[in-house]
């Protein structure tokens, strides 16, 4: 049995804004520490009428050691949080009705470290809104709660990889969700779960260079197709350490998309001592400088104002 499609397409979404690093000719794990952080546009359909639109961040909390059906793995931790607005038409016993509102995101979400893989995801979706009913308005409320896991069996896919690579990786998924979605009266939350053999196929296609917020990029496009026919494209900028941007599809239409806006990728970044980068520390060395002058010309000054005239005896006038 599978998890509501409604957090399935987000989670779908989510998932593939974690991807992989460039070294050289091949491409290979990114070099993460904690306090990395990407954050994304992302616009989500849900059932081609209702988008969710506003910005997800994903931040490396840090390494760990991960057990998930009793295998252990070598793992990184990422924390996930996002906010947006709510907005289209959705079914109800009413009929479509329009309805309008926000959406607030929490979660974590591990990879494990040889081929950046999901193993364990735990999503947080909130919404609450107005639907737009005649004659009078309702309010309603969305709540999905998704905890999914992976036991990967067969795992082919792994760093370094090349243009051209594809591999099938074969995990047992287990997932649980509790999904409400009412309005006028509350009504508990209706419970799934399920356990089933998952095999995604992962192709490394060809390099383009992509435009977003946060800039322009050359990236790796990544393809990750899902069993049950969807799939996602994900444009992987070496200079971030993650995706620029991605696409998930449904087998035949776009429905949800995501474009980087900011982000912190510290392996990049200048080396740092005692708080300061390198070019940090040549300005202040300049300013330094300048400042030492201007005290030692500013102490000669004082020392030749200070110092008495030389006074000789006078000589007797003939």
């Amino acid at each position: 049995m599978r998890a509501s499609p409604f957090l399935a397409v987000l989670a779908f979404a989510l998932l593939t804004l974690l991807v992989f690093s460039d070294r050289g000719v091949a491409v290979s794990g990114p070099l993460l520490s904690p306090g990395d952080s990407w954050t994304y546009r992302t616009n989500t359909s849900i059932g081609g009428a209702f988008y969710l639109v506003g910005d997800v961040t994903l931040r490396t909390k840090g390494s760990e050691r991960v057990s998930v059906d009793g295998t252990t793995y070598d793992a990184v931790r990422f924390t996930l949080s996002g906010a947006g607005t709510a907005n289209g038409t959705v079914a109800t016993q009413l009929g479509p009705v329009r309805a309008s509102g926000s959406w607030v995101l929490s979660g974590n979400e591990v990879l494990e470290s040889a081929g950046l893989k999901v193993i364990s995801s735990v999503l947080d979706l909130e919404a609450s809104g107005t639907l737009h009913a005649e004659p009078v308005a309702i309010p309603f409320q969305l709540s999905v709660q998704n905890t999914t896991t992976f036991r990967i069996v067969e795992d082919p896919w792994r760093f370094p990889l090349g243009i051209g690579n594809s591999s099938v990786v074969a995990s047992r998924m287990n997932f649980s969700e509790d999904f409400r979605f009412f309005y006028g009266l509350q009504t508990p939350p209706s419970h799934t779960q399920g356990s089933l053999w998952w095999n995604v196929t992962y192709a490394l296609e060809t390099q383009v260079a992509v435009d977003t917020p946060a800039g322009h990029f050359d990236s790796y496009r990544f393809r990750e197709a899902a069993p049950d026919g969807t799939y996602s494209l994900l444009y992987y900028a070496p200079a971030t350490g993650n995706d620029a941007r991605t696409e998930a599809y449904n087998g035949t239409a776009k429905v949800a998309t995501s474009e980087l806006t900011s982000y912190r990728y510290q392996a990049l970044e200048p080396a740092r001592f005692f708080g300061l980068a390198g070019t940090d520390w040549a300005i202040a060395g300049i300013a330094a400088a300048v400042v030492g002058g201007g005290v030692v010309l500013f102490w000669l000054r004082i020392r030749r104002q200070s110092t008495p005239p030389d006074r000789r005896p006078s000589e007797p006038r003939n």
